[in-house]
């Protein structure tokens, strides 16, 4: 039903309007994500909003990564730019020094550009997301969405390892 062309609206329309779902849920459940790296990941729960929001400022020219986290930038642009509005969301939910609880996002403010700031968000995204294999836990496998268990490899050494543990 979508096409290439509807990327931009999705990204600008409907992508924020989940992000306030998600943010809501966040807050009112106190939820904890799974697999944080603490103080070390980009953000406990979101990575796209940044990809997206540092996308959104290139080019723009009034706000430069070093500004992001000062309360008039932020005041003016966290409803316009899915990067500043996850500032925006992690200083209202976190107390203390920026630096301290997201040092990471603080090392990318001395990035000169947002071109640099989204290509490091791509590569970053590409190592810390799309490499990895994740693994599901706590999720119940039935008739909406099943399981198959892969079958096991036909030759005479992988079978004779393969037939040592059982498939369910």
């Amino acid at each position: 039903v979508l096409t290439p062309t509807d990327n931009l609206a999705l990204v600008n329309h409907v992508f924020p309007r989940y992000l306030d779902l998600m943010r809501s849920l966040q807050k009112v459940y106190w939820l904890e994500p799974a697999g944080s790296r603490g103080v070390w990941g980009l953000d406990d729960y979101q990575f796209l909003p940044f990809v997206f929001g540092a996308s959104q400022m290139i080019g723009q020219g009034e706000v430069t990564p070093s500004q992001v986290t000062e309360a008039p930038v932020i005041d003016e642009w966290a409803e316009r730019s899915l990067y500043i509005g996850c500032i925006a969301f992690i200083k209202q939910m976190k107390s203390g020094v920026f630096a301290e609880h997201s040092p990471l996002l603080n090392d990318i403010t001395a990035v000169p550009s947002w071109n640099k700031v989204n290509s490091g968000l791509l590569k970053m995204y590409h190592d810390d997301v799309l490499s990895k294999f994740p693994v599901v836990q706590h999720f119940m496998f039935g008739p909406l969405l099943s399981f198959e268990p892969l079958e096991t490899p036909t030759t005479p050494a992988a079978s004779a390892s393969a037939s040592a543990v059982p498939v369910p």
